[in-house]
């Protein structure tokens, strides 16, 4: 939901033009003043919305007068509404269990949704929704909520529970009692499901360095990206442990199961076998003939079928493409598919299914030009009518979803720029002096650091909590809108990245990020960069074949900042944004390495040390909302969402990961803690929740209803292309196998 405030930015810090040292105190007394009366203003907004009953509202304007000052009476407002809140939840939970219990299920969903809209959205409450909407019949929407639930949880093993539950009301199927043996085997394998394009594959091939599974239901980790790995290894032996091959060693276990012949069809789709992949999806409907994709199941078929009927000599050719697309695809390297897809047009010109799927691929990635070229050659060749209308419905929308998804960026951008500036005290970046609120956050953040017993500061100034929640959440939901428009779009999923960073789910900013590589973008994250004898505020940019350390601004031993003697662009951010072929200004003050000058990348104490042939520098990832962790697990964890990236994108396989377990001592700090009632350890690094991944068309297509109905453009040819999209990207996604029988019980809390 977007903020009912609108903070007027410039507004903000555009109180006093800088004066001469001399009347340096005057100016920062008047500031502080006026800072505080804006604050002020809004705080006395909120008091009068919440006691309207505005509670919502009331918590905007508090966390919005902190952008200007922070007071303790905001932050004291802004704890009540949320325990307010809270205890309506957890009323609204229980009103709706009882109307569950009865058998009311749509009012018990309407309790639950009008829980949901008080702003608290929890994963049981989605959980809870899901099992509503399939009681009354409705799995779509059963589904959504169920997808919803399981992107705001956090737990891996709770994760696959749910994804097994999705699985088990796609297909109406209801596992067989297993023995605890059969049952591990049978959650390794869905680790891996989970872990496709990460540390799972689809090759066929035998796999290569496979590490077992620490312990079930966990995918095999190659000693690269493995949280303890030590060795130092060459590029080429980071190999990935083939979901197909150990799909296939379950056997007799699953022989009976809907989802394991889907898996099983995916398998031979992407190892170049269509026919046999549309003997199996026949047989996935024939076990499970009211599966909630029945459809598209059968569309996917006659595509398989087409496929399979090619000619000869140039049909054996395009399979194979195919087949290496697909398993692009999921793996979710756009680049090799949109590559693999132009060969098989070139391979055979007239077979028309290509150019659909190029044209949905370059719309995805917001690429309108050229997806309008494709649906206009599709259009040409295809002689269903009902196909051509399927194209026209896309070329009609193109123009409309194009404006409206830069509007999108360019919204999250002001925000995430905003947020950026305030986090590394980019004093000189199109604002005027900021030198009272600096202050006044400085001393906070030491205050902060000080109870934590850390002397150091780490990651730049902290922004008041509440504040970046609000702001970080509204990025998000114009991303989401952008994401809905073109789901591979670069820019969108370039900030999308940086949003989940900020909530600590690197895994979800890498399947961001994935779509940033694939069309040949740095992928990029912010830091101070602490060595070569001083500090500076950096974008780290990168790339296939080096890394790219843009100097944002310098910092003396009190923390000022001095603007880099080139501007980091336009936007002195180094370009918070940039687009797949544009023509970048590269005339910055930076550092560039190549892969060769870095000898080492390593998570240390929360933070990313960089061994290089002559010195060591260190990289602070900016965390906005909090005090940045550096000590115990927590800390490794952080850092290691960024060390992952290095492994990743440039391919630094030398890089080291810190342990995300509790060593021996912490756990005896632990227990001497405990003990002694002094325990501090940090738990939550996830000030904004979690985002959800929007994977869901109903999900989306209802957050994004009001939007649609702007563009001036029929709704139903909205979800209509949506629904392509879907096909082509998540078509075919993999599915974990159930193992436990389905369970419809209302639960107050998932365990």
């Amino acid at each position: 939901m977007k903020s009912t405030i609108a903070i007027n930015l410039t507004l903000i810090f555009a109180l006093l033009l800088p004066v001469p040292a001399a009347f340096a105190d005057d100016q920062e007394k008047a500031q502080k003043k006026a800072l505080e009366q804006q604050a002020n203003e809004l705080i006395k907004e909120a008091k009068d919305l919440e006691k309207s009953g505005q509670l919502l509202e009331a918590r905007s304007r508090y966390a919005g007068s902190q952008a200007f000052w922070e007071t303790k009476d905001a932050v004291q407002a802004i704890k009540h509404i949320d325990e307010v809140i809270h205890n309506r939840v957890k009323d609204g939970l229980r009103q709706a269990h009882k109307l569950y219990d009865q058998g009311q299920f749509k009012p018990a969903a309407e309790a639950l949704e009008s829980a949901s809209k008080l702003g608290e959205s929890t994963a049981i409450l989605s959980y809870d929704l899901a099992l509503c909407y399939q009681r009354t019949g409705d799995t779509a929407a059963s589904l959504a909520y169920l997808d919803q639930s399981t992107s705001a949880t956090h737990d891996p093993k709770l994760r696959l529970r749910l994804q097994q539950l999705r699985s088990a009301l796609v297909t109406g199927e209801q596992p067989i009692a297993l023995k605890d043996a059969d049952r591990t085997r049978i959650d390794s394998v869905n680790g891996l499901v989970d872990s496709i394009g990460f540390e799972a594959s689809l090759d066929e091939g035998p796999p290569s360095l496979q590490r077992e599974p620490e312990k079930p239901g966990s995918p095999a980790v190659p000693a690269a990206l493995s949280s303890n790995a030590t060795t130092s290894s060459p590029k080429t032996s980071r190999r990935s442990s083939s979901l197909c091959q150990t799909l296939k060693s379950l056997g007799p276990i699953t022989a009976n199961s809907p989802s394991y012949a889907f898996d099983l069809a995916n398998c031979a789709e992407d190892n170049d076998r269509p026919a046999e992949a549309s003997e199996l999806l026949t047989r996935y409907l024939q076990m499970a003939p009211k599966a909630a994709d029945a459809d598209r199941v059968r569309l996917r078929i006659a595509d398989l079928n087409a496929l399979a009927q090619l000619p000869e000599q140039k049909g054996a050719q395009v399979r194979t493409i195919y087949a290496s697309a697909s398993r692009s695809l999921e793996e979710r390297n756009y680049e090799r598919a949109l590559v693999e897809f132009q060969k098989a047009a070139a391979t055979d010109p007239s077979f028309a299914p290509t150019e659909w799927r190029l044209a949905l691929l370059n719309e995805a990635m917001g690429n309108v030009d050229r997806a309008k070229e494709h649906f206009n050659r599709f259009s040409e060749m295809e002689s269903d009518a009902a196909a051509r209308e399927a194209a026209g419905l896309h070329l009609e929308t193109l123009a409309i979803k194009r404006e409206t998804y830069d509007q999108e960026v360019a919204a999250a951008e002001g925000i995430l720029s905003e947020l950026l500036n305030r986090a590394m005290n980019l004093t000189f970046n199109g604002m005027e002096d900021r030198s009272a609120l600096y202050k006044q956050r400085a001393k906070a953040t030491k205050k902060l650091y000080k109870k934590n017993q850390r002397l150091d500061r780490v990651g730049g100034f902290s922004i008041p909590f509440a504040y970046a929640k609000q702001q970080l959440t509204e990025a998000a939901d114009h991303l989401a809108t952008a994401l809905a428009l073109f789901p591979l779009g670069a820019e969108a999923n370039e900030l999308m990245g940086l949003v989940f960073l900020q909530a600590n789910d690197g895994r979800s900013a890498m399947r961001c990020f994935d779509a940033v590589a694939g069309q040949n973008l740095p992928v990029s994250f912010y830091a101070e960069l602490r060595g070569r004898k001083q500090d500076h505020a950096v974008k780290c940019e990168l790339g296939r074949d080096r890394i790219k350390l843009i100097f944002l601004s310098s910092y003396d031993k009190k923390a000022k900042p001095t603007a880099p003697a080139k501007p980091a662009a336009e936007d002195g951010l180094g370009d918070l944004v940039i687009e797949p072929g544009s023509s970048r200004e590269q005339d910055f003050e930076s550092l560039t390495l190549t892969l060769a000058e870095i000898k080492k990348v390593e998570t240390k104490n929360g933070q990313l040390l960089l061994k290089l042939a002559k010195e060591e520098v260190t990289l602070s990832p900016i965390y906005m909302a909090a005090t940045t962790p550096t000590e115990g697990p927590q800390g490794r964890r952080f850092a290691n969402n960024y060390t992952r990236l290095f492994v990743r994108y440039p391919g630094m396989e030398d890089s080291k990961l810190g342990n995300e377990g509790m060593t021996g001592a912490e756990k005896f700090k632990l227990a001497y803690d405990i003990a002694n009632a002094g325990m501090n350890i940090a738990t939550n690094l996830n000030p904004i929740g979690s985002v959800s991944a929007l994977q869901s068309f109903i999900k989306i297509a209802r957050e994004i209803h009001g939007t649609v109905k702007s563009l001036r453009v029929n709704f139903a040819a909205w979800e209509r292309t949506f629904e392509d999209q879907q096909a082509l990207q998540t078509g075919s996604a993999f599915r974990p196998i159930p193992t436990a029988q389905v369970s419809l019980t209302f639960l107050e809390e998932i365990k």
